[in-house]
């Protein structure tokens, strides 16, 4: 069921028929179920609950509709702004075997340029939860590593992703005086390439780039983090200042998911970035701890991926233009399955809500190798 799609189809059949409109008003759960809904999805159209549709992906111009149109309230006093979580049953996992670690993190300069200017207590349980992180990855045997980060000094042909296709990768963190901080990797030029051909065989817009110098965006998370410095890592990055678009990242997951099936490589991902954060003059420091609070539950949830499904407006308006790059990870592994938040630390001088979270793929076996353990435990079989 694609509940965006069921949602918006059926408001837009109301918007259309007065007479339909008029009688699902006097019995809502019975016309919504004409329409293909259940109760309660009829039951947030009748209450004109903007919140509640647009937490489920449908586009702000319809769900204006329920109510200014349908309920004739001039100043939407039923939306708070608000976003909820679908609690109904999640789907099935269906993570690639090959896909063996998979997590996000935040990559804020300050934390290695300058600690000092957060609270001590906050950037020690950072730095351990990067340490932590860096434990998973490194007992998950990785044979290559791919990275989201997103653009920040370099400078691209397009606004498109960009794969980093070299044989190696370099930079520093000299544009925070601290060219002491570089960080030189090994890359995986044949896969990067193959991610680049599939993406482009899908109809998306890519950008192979021979060079990508690395910054704060991949070393600092990369610095604490890489499990052995001859790892081959693919540096994957997105320009939201030029082209932000949670569906488009989400479709660039499937395609890499294509890509690493079948690979016979042990894959790990590393999202970073985020939460929320502004460069924007005179919002520089504010933290949306309610949106982060948000998304980390959806993480935890095992909804990540639905955060896809909103506008951008829904995100950028909260501080998350940097969540692309999470959102590429989330469809990499699917649907359904749950994170773990392993620190959160909202601070206001280095300018964000930054977070550390582990996807726990070790419970999310596929359906079919699920069917067959239950298979294997009704017979008494044990392993």
């Amino acid at each position: 069921m694609n509940e965006r799609a069921d949602l918006e189809r059926a408001v837009l059949a109301l918007a259309r028929d007065h007479a339909l409109l008029e009688r699902f008003h006097a019995a809502p759960t019975d016309v919504g179920a004409e329409l293909g809904l259940d109760a309660e999805a009829a039951g947030a159209i009748a209450a004109g609950d903007r919140d509640r549709l647009r937490s489920a992906g449908v586009g702000d111009g319809i769900t204006i509709l329920v109510s200014r149109w349908f309920q004739t309230d001039l100043g939407d006093s039923t939306s708070k702004g608000a976003f909820t979580l679908d609690d109904g049953p999640l789907p099935d996992p269906d993570v690639p075997p090959e896909v063996v670690f998979a997590g996000g993190c935040s990559h804020v300069p300050d934390l290695l340029a300058r600690p000092g200017i957060d609270p001590a207590d906050a950037v020690a349980r950072l730095t351990d939860a990067y340490a932590e992180l860096a434990r998973r990855i490194a007992a998950a045997k990785p044979d290559v590593l791919l990275v989201t980060a997103d653009c920040h000094f370099q400078s691209f042909q397009s606004g498109a992703t960009v794969v980093g296709t070299a044989a190696t990768h370099t930079g520093s963190m000299e544009f925070f005086g601290r060219p002491d901080l570089d960080l030189t990797l090994t890359g995986a030029s044949h896969l990067a390439h193959q991610i680049v051909d599939t993406a482009r065989g899908a109809g998306l817009a890519v950008e192979d780039a021979p060079e990508v110098q690395l910054d704060h965006g991949l070393v600092v998370p990369l610095r604490q983090v890489l499990p052995r410095p001859d790892l081959p890592v693919v540096p994957i990055i997105t320009q939201p200042h030029r082209t932000f678009s949670p569906f488009g990242a989400r479709a660039f997951g499937r395609s890499v998911r294509s890509v690493v099936q079948g690979s016979g490589l042990r894959v790990a991902m590393l999202a970073t970035g985020g939460l929320s954060h502004w460069l924007d003059p005179g919002k520089f420091g504010h933290v949306d701890v309610e949106f982060d609070s948000h998304i980390l539950r959806a993480l935890d949830a095992g909804r990540g991926l639905d955060l896809a499904n909103l506008e951008p407006f829904a995100l950028l308006s909260h501080g998350q233009y940097e969540f692309e790059n999470w959102i590429i990870m989330l469809s990499l592994i699917g649907p359904g399955v749950r994170g773990e938040t392993i620190a959160y630390e909202p601070l206001a001088a280095s300018g964000g809500g930054w977070a550390v979270v582990d996807m726990h793929l070790r419970s999310a076996t596929a359906p079919a190798a699920r069917n067959e353990r239950r298979g294997r435990e009704k017979e008494g079989v044990t392993t």
